[in-house]
């Protein structure tokens, strides 16, 4: 069971490896309490609801389980007001409760955030919704990492890039992107020819640095920074152990751009 009272402030929920089981959540054991926690959290990654502290990963289990039965069911959740804060509360069946947000200014705020909460379509919902089940079985279509490195760059009017395009040893046609350390940091499929794959870099070029065109993706137990247009995935980030690790490589998750390097 949850310890009473046993929340961390909000921004120790934020940005927190997602659960591979549960869309929409996020799961982590924080350092200091050693204890473990969950959040509900929306499809830009901001924190609906976050939970107390849990002893043990299987207690935590059932407090997700504990949400999703329950955050749809409009007389579960309700606003608490502290002060000048509003806070929306989720609680079960026997009135214990399960969850709550962050603190808001207005009931305006708390009120979106239940219309968030118990709308099942607007949480954590993938953009587009079919990247997972479009994203190659198990990478197919795409070489192994260190076939897209070690190729000559492309040159334009303000000299080397970070890009390449080469043929390889299957005759297809494919494009890279490497990180100003010369690792790569995107990948593309194959393609039948040059021209299919070069409109395909073309099309990269313009979203590469659109943080709204990634979605990180969990494939068998590693984590991949998805770049996408609509339903098409343009290109595909190494593997990472974490959520964290694929994130912080987006335009989403790194620091402004730095003058000096590709990005």
């Amino acid at each position: 069971m949850a310890v009473n009272d046993d929340y961390l402030p909000c921004k120790s929920y934020a940005e927190q490896e997602a659960d591979p089981k549960n869309e929409g959540f996020t799961v982590f054991q924080d350092q200091k309490t050693k204890k473990y926690y969950f959040a509900l959290i929306d499809n830009e990654g901001s924190v609906l609801l976050k939970s107390e502290g849990y002893a043990d990963l299987k207690s935590r289990k059932n407090g997700i389980a504990s949400v999703i039965k329950n955050k749809s069911i409009d007389s579960r959740l309700s606003i608490e007001k502290d002060k000048k804060k509003f806070c929306v509360v989720l609680k079960a069946g026997n009135n214990k409760e399960i969850a709550r947000s962050c603190d808001y200014t207005s009931e305006l705020e708390a009120k979106n955030t239940i219309e968030k909460i118990s709308n099942k379509e607007s949480v954590a919902e993938v953009t587009p919704a079919s990247i997972s089940t479009n994203m190659l079985a198990s990478l197919a279509g795409f070489l192994n990492v260190e076939d897209y490195l070690d190729k000559a760059r492309i040159w334009d009017s303000y000299g080397i890039t970070g890009f390449v395009k080469f043929q390889g040893e299957d005759d297809k046609y494919y494009f890279g992107v490497y990180n100003p350390d010369a690792t790569l940091y995107l990948r593309s499929q194959a393609y039948a020819t040059a021209d299919e794959r070069d409109n395909a870099f073309d099309l990269m070029e313009s979203i590469i640095l659109l943080e709204e065109n990634y979605k990180i993706e969990n494939l068998d137990g590693k984590y991949y920074a998805v770049l996408f247009e609509e339903s098409e995935i343009v290109a595909v980030s190494p593997d990472f152990n974490s959520f964290i690790e694929a994130f912080i490589t987006t335009p989403g998750g790194r620091p402004q751009e730095t003058i000096g390097t590709m990005f």
